[in-house]
Formats: structure tokens, C-alpha cells, sequence
């Protein structure tokens, strides 16, 4: 992605912020052009993640090695994961942002609809066989990632059975893919119209002054989530032997685009493309990526704990570490699996909170920064998804350094960035 488009991404941020400040109802009014970006996006992220994720698993042509890769994967995330709530409890009980929150100065938002899933986060064994489509097409038409992944690793496996056989499907799939990346491409040329939109509205609907009561847990959210940028990927990096600089210089830009839409989706296409480019063989990046989009949302999982204790303290319930330790239990099981689930965070959070006595109300509360926090945990994200693919890659023994990149893309088997990814 060119600098300038960066640049432009930036700019329709902070202007949407102005013109929602100054001119709230058409601010809100104008939201529908944001939907219809991220309708947009939504629309192909899907084909691209299908497409990649089926050539991926042919190319490998390995059931064994693809078996093994999953598990890895899987066991990246829950490792992780698990640091990154652990910090995130930490945060909670050092700042203890909600300390002196005067409850009756902050608006309560509308969490009927979100109450309505919490159900799906805390039924064990409904989300366990929701992994299983019962309809691949409904699984499609709802993104629901993990029965969708689940899907195509199996049809991966009996395209590779077939052999010969499979390939005209497997070229399809190919033709299907790149047609689907460039797809992204026009997409992403009114990206700026929809950021400014979206946060027009935002500022518009909520206002600057909702951020005042809650900044002490705006402060402390942002700050966990620089522990984790500048500490614990760091760290993460040291012990993979890859330059920090060099992987965020890789999706700093990716970042910004993340961050100003709140969306991994928006820059899944760009994200996959880059990390083939740095090394990653693409039948990792097409299986990681995917997958964690549900399972390893490193920036929610550090707001999820930090929100959590908030809730608590804000309303003078003490906790001790037993009960925190519960606490985290279960946002490890919850936060699993329910990327299809709108507000997807709000609702492991009221889940949880529910389930450990924590009231309710107080979602309703931090219902309105949602989207200003949200800006920064999808910036992590973004991040998160480069140590997995780098992690899965090096534990394989196959992520390739700059001489082995350039002998395979001299090779005729590079495929170019899209022109809006073009760095």
C-alpha cells in the first residue's frame, strides 16, 4: 500500500473526527456510506479467504503436514493469548481505571441485541458443533470463519485424494483467487470516503464528551496495548529471530487502514500478499490468518481483561484472584469462535461478565468508547497476525530469507501486489 494512500486514510480519520464534532446529525447521517464500504469488504473477504485457503491446502498436498500445521496454529494462539489476558489483568489491578467513576454522569446504551448472543459464547457445546456447517452456504452468507475453515480444510483434504483429478478445480480456484485479490483493489479505492464516514458518525452519535468520565479506562486500554506492541511483540520477535522494525515497517500502513475502519477484514488481502512477499509460504498465511481472525484477536483479548476489572471496580465489586483468575478462564473459552457474532467483544464481555456475578449495566456503560478503543485492539490485531504467520512458518522450518524469496519470485511464481498494497 503506497504511503500516500496511508496518508489519505489518515486524513479522512481526523476530518470525519472534525466534521462529526461540528456537524453531529450529518454526521450521523452520512453513515450509511461507511456501511456500504465495509459492505463492500465483507463481500470479498470471503471469496479471498476461500479461494486462498483451498489453493493453500492443495499446494501443500500433504494431509499430514496440513494436520500439523493446524495444530501448531492452534497452539501459537492459545499461548498467546493466554499472555496477552494475563497482561491484560495485570493493567486492570495497577491503574485500576475504574476507580472513582461517577456512574451517574455516563449514558447507557441499548445492549438488548447484544444480550441476545451471549447464549452462543456460553452454550460450550453449541459452539463446539457450530464448527460443523450444517449448510456450507448459510456458514458463507453469515462469515461465520470457523465453520467456513473447517469446510474448506475438509474439501482440501478430497481435493488432494483425487489428484489428477482435482486439477481443473485447483485452477479455477487459482483464477478465482486473483480475481478476488484484484477485486480488493477497487474496493479499496473509496476506502477514505467510507473512514471518513464511519468516524463522522462515530463522533457525531457519541460526542467527544462521552470520553471524559472514561478516560481513565481509555488511558489504561491503550496502554496494555502498547505493553503488547512494545514489549511483548518485541520479545515475541527476539525469540522467532526477526527484526522488530522490519514487521512493522512491513504493515505499519496496514495498521492505519485497521485501525480507522475497525476491521482485520479490510486488510486480510494486502496482509496475506505481504507476508508471502517477507517470507511466509502462502499455505500457511492463507490457513493462520483465517483462522486466527477468530481465535487470536491479540488487541480484544488485552481489552476484554481490562474492561472486565473496570466493570468490577466501577462498581465497587471486589474480586479476588481467584475470581479474576476465573475471570480469564472464562474469556478463553468465550472469546473462541464467534467472528460471525455482531460486537462480537461486547458480547463475550457481557457473557463473561454475567457469569462471574459482574453486573450488566456496566457493558451499557463502555458501550459508547467501544468504537475509539476499538481503533487501537484492531491495529494489534493486525500485528498479532504477522507473529503467528512468522511462528507457524519458522516452527516448520520453511520461512524463507531474502535469497530464497528473490530465487522464487525471479522464479515467475511471484504474484504482484495490488496496486493499492504496492509498497
Amino acid at each position: 500500500m503506497k504511503t500516500k494512500f496511508a496518508f489519505f486514510i489518515l486524513a479522512a480519520t481526523a476530518l470525519g473526527a472534525l466534521f462529526g464534532y461540528f456537524f453531529p446529525e450529518t454526521g450521523v447521517a452520512i453513515k450509511p456510506l461507511g456501511d456500504a464500504f465495509i459492505r463492500l469488504i465483507k463481500m470479498v473477504v470471503i471469496p479471498v479467504i476461500v479461494t486462498t485457503l483451498l489453493v493453500g491446502i492443495t499446494g501443500v498436498g500433504d494431509i499430514k503436514r496440513m494436520g500439523r500445521i493446524g495444530v501448531k496454529t492452534i497452539l501459537w494462539f492459545e499461548i498467546i493469548t493466554t499472555l496477552i489476558l494475563f497482561i491484560g489483568l495485570a493493567v486492570g489491578n495497577v491503574l485500576k481505571p475504574g476507580n472513582g467513576t461517577d456512574l451517574s454522569s455516563l449514558p447507557q446504551s441499548d445492549i438488548s441485541a447484544i444480550a441476545a448472543n451471549t447464549s452462543v459464547v456460553m452454550d460450550g457445546k453449541t459452539l463446539l458443533l457450530n464448527i460443523i456447517p450444517i449448510n456450507i452456504i448459510d456458514a458463507l452468507a453469515k462469515s461465520d470463519l470457523l465453520a467456513v475453515i473447517f469446510f474448506c480444510v475438509m474439501f482440501g483434504i478430497a481435493l488432494v485424494s483425487i489428484q489428477q483429478e482435482a486439477k481443473p478445480v485447483i485452477h479455477f480456484l487459482e483464477a478465482a483467487s486473483k480475481a478476488s485479490f484484484r477485486l480488493v483493489n477497487m474496493v479499496m479505492t473509496v476506502a477514505p470516503i467510507g473512514v471518513f464516514s464511519l468516524m463522522a458518525a462515530t463522533i457525531g452519535k457519541y460526542g467527544i464528551g462521552v470520553l471524559l468520565p472514561l478516560i481513565k479506562l481509555v488511558g489504561a486500554a491503550y496502554f496494555g496495548l502498547a505493553l503488547i506492541l512494545f514489549v511483548l511483540f518485541p520479545l515475541v520477535a527476539v525469540f522467532l529471530k526477526v527484526r522488530i522494525t522490519e514487521a512493522y515497517k512491513l504493515v505499519w500502513d496496514l495498521m492505519i487502514v485497521g485501525a480507522a475502519t475497525g476491521s482485520t477484514e479490510t486488510v486480510v488481502p494486502q496482509l496475506m500478499q505481504r507476508l508471502e512477499k517477507f517470507g511466509v509460504p502462502k499455505y500457511i498465511t492463507s490457513f493462520v490468518i483465517p483462522a486466527g481472525m477468530p481465535l487470536n484477536s491479540d488487541g480484544t483479548t488485552l481489552y476484554l481483561t481490562v474492561a472486565g476489572l473496570f466493570i468490577a471496580q466501577a462498581f465497587g465489586v471486589e474480586m479476588s484472584w481467584s475470581q479474576q483468575l476465573i475471570m480469564v478462564l472464562f474469556f478463553i473459552v468465550t472469546s473462541k469462535g464467534i467472528a460471525a457474532v455482531p460486537s462480537s467483544s461486547m458480547v463475550v464481555l457481557l457473557a463473561t461478565a454475567t457469569a462471574v456475578g459482574l453486573p450488566s449495566e456496566g457493558v451499557a456503560l463502555i458501550l459508547g468508547i467501544d468504537r475509539i478503543i476499538d481503533m487501537a485492539r484492531t491495529a494489534v490485531n493486525v500485528v498479532g497476525h504477522v507473529f503467528s504467520c512468522i511462528a507457524v512458518a519458522k516452527w516448520e522450518g520453511v520461512f524463507k530469507t531474502g535469497t530464497d524469496i528473490g530465487q522464487e519470485y525471479s522464479s515467475g511464481n511471484e504474484r504482484p501486489l495490488p496496486d493499492s498494497a504496492a509498497t
